[in-house]
C-alpha cells in the first residue's frame, strides 16, 4: 500500500551555542540525514535556512507544532540542534 506524503515548508535558525556547525548541519539535511523525509533548501544564510520537504503521514502530522518537535527530536538523534518552525501545506 502506498504511503501518502504531508508536504511542509520548515523554517531553520541556528541556536546561540551551535552557529558554529549551522552550514554543515543544513549540508547534512539535504544529504538526507533525515531518512524518509527529503529536504530541499530554497534559501540559507549563515544562521537561518527554509527548506520544503515531505514526511509520512502519521500522528506527528496532525499540527504544525507537532510536526516542529518530531523533525527537532529525530533531527537532535543526528546530533543536529536547530531551533524549527514547519508550515503544513494543506
Amino acid at each position: 500500500m502506498p504511503v501518502a506524503f504531508i508536504p511542509f515548508t520548515m523554517h531553520a535558525s541556528a541556536r546561540h551555542d551551535h552557529r558554529r556547525t549551522f552550514r554543515t548541519d543544513i549540508e547534512r539535511l539535504t544529504d538526507g540525514h533525515l531518512r524518509s523525509t527529503p529536504l530541499d533548501v530554497l534559501r540559507s544564510t549563515n544562521t537561518q535556512a527554509v527548506f520544503r520537504g515531505a514526511v509520512p503521514k502519521g500522528a506527528h502530522t496532525a499540527t504544525d507544532a507537532s510536526l516542529a518537535k518530531y523533525l527537532q527530536d529525530r533531527l537532535a538523534s543526528e546530533n543536529i540542534h536547530l531551533d524549527l518552525s514547519v508550515s503544513i501545506e494543506r
